[in-house]
């Protein structure tokens, strides 16, 4: 049996088709066309937010333009630099916006919910300006400490919650705890568009920034004048439309990923408590979607990833050490890093998919029971 590390969740050609023709037909499939408006306003039913969500091509953009829409605010101009707290261990995508932004990280630790360890982050530095908290495998750090730590210190605070789709921190999204938030909605996402992403923020100078930075920073369109370098990066309308077809079915969708992520849970406590390994541990007052499904090995995870792998189940060695990196090392300062160290040649991350069969769980679980248990 073959398990892959991703399976989208998408519509039948068949959902989208006819819509899809009519935007053909009338040649508005980009430029904030109709889909994609309807699709904002569905997304603001789904989360409740004050402020509608805007949507861009992809993730990557939307963290980009959210970071540059608050140097902006903060009135930096982009050649202007200062250093911002984040997580090393995350996807390279959060480290690149920064970097692109002319931004400098400051690579910090997270803990044993492998998100941002507060605890350890320390300013030691005027030139901190920004922390960025990762909702890594839909995880979430206390949002509560977070926001009183960014208040006493006076950060601005940006959430890359790229695979946290649907996550809650004591029954409220992250929206709710003032910050400003990126969600993707990729193919290998919880809810995809099957490229995309989104913004969800409480400050309405910034929503305006934001749409003016998707379409080349335009302020008007007669001449197009700017007054903020944008780039191009609308939404497509048939993004969008695969976008709004999924939402209608969001429910479902995070039912059986709740229904599968407790099947987990219970099959590996026994593993955990046997000292076989650790998982990720995740609040009481969280609610985690679960991106993937990671595990913390007693040894480097080579042995671990090659068996799977010859048992025809895609794992990933996810997230990355970015201060360890080709690019990032030695070129960025550290602070205490020394989770992130210990466990980052041991982590892999499992499939865990909207929709799993009985033959696919069992499958999974008997060949890595197998694996520790010979």
């Amino acid at each position: 049996m073959k398990i892959n590390i991703v399976k989208p969740f998408l519509p039948d050609l068949s959902e989208v088709q006819t819509e899809f023709n009519e935007c053909l037909k009338s040649g508005l499939v980009t430029n904030n066309s109709p889909y994609v408006r309807l699709f904002e306003d569905k997304l603001q039913d789904f989360f409740g937010s004050m402020i509608k969500p805007s949507v861009n091509c992809n993730g990557e953009m939307s963290l980009y333009h959210l970071i540059q829409a608050w140097k902006y605010k903060m009135g930096y101009d982009p050649h202007q630099s200062f250093e911002v707290l984040v997580p090393s261990f995350t996807f390279t995508g959060t480290i690149n916006a920064l970097v692109m932004n002319n931004l400098k990280p400051v690579f910090c630790d997270v803990d044993q919910s492998l998100v941002l360890d507060i605890n350890k982050c320390v300013i030691d530095s005027q030139d901190i300006k920004m922390i960025v908290s990762v909702g890594a495998y839909g995880n979430l750090t206390d949002l509560e400490k977070l926001a009183e730590f960014s208040k006493q210190n006076d950060l601005v605070t940006i959430l890359d919650n790229a695979p946290a789709f649907g996550s809650k921190f004591k029954n409220k999204y992250p929206w709710e705890y003032g910050f400003s938030e990126m969600i993707s909605f990729h193919a290998t996402k919880i809810f995809n568009s099957m490229e995309g992403g989104a913004n969800i923020v409480n400050d309405a100078e910034i929503a305006e920034y934001l749409l003016r930075l998707r379409d080349f920073g335009q302020y008007e369109k007669v001449r197009g004048d700017v007054d903020m370098p944008g780039l191009n990066s609308k939404m497509l309308e048939i993004a969008a439309l695969v976008g709004l077809k999924n939402l209608e079915k969001v429910d479902f969708i995070l039912e059986n990923r709740f229904k599968n992520i407790a099947a987990y849970k219970t099959f590996f406590s026994d593993l955990e408590e046997a000292g076989f390994l650790k998982t990720m541990k995740v609040e009481d007052h969280t609610s985690c979607t679960y991106l993937y499904f990671p595990l913390i090995l007693n040894e480097e995870a080579s042995a671990f990833v090659d068996y799977m792998q010859q048992h025809d189940i895609a794992v990933r060695r996810y997230y990355t050490a970015n201060h360890e990196l080709k690019y990032y090392m030695d070129r960025y300062r550290n602070q205490d890093l020394s989770y992130t160290n210990s466990i980052k040649n041991n982590i892999v991350s499992l499939p865990i998919h909207t929709i799993m069969s009985y033959e696919e769980l069992h499958y999974l679980f008997t060949t890595i029971k197998t694996y520790f248990i010979k």
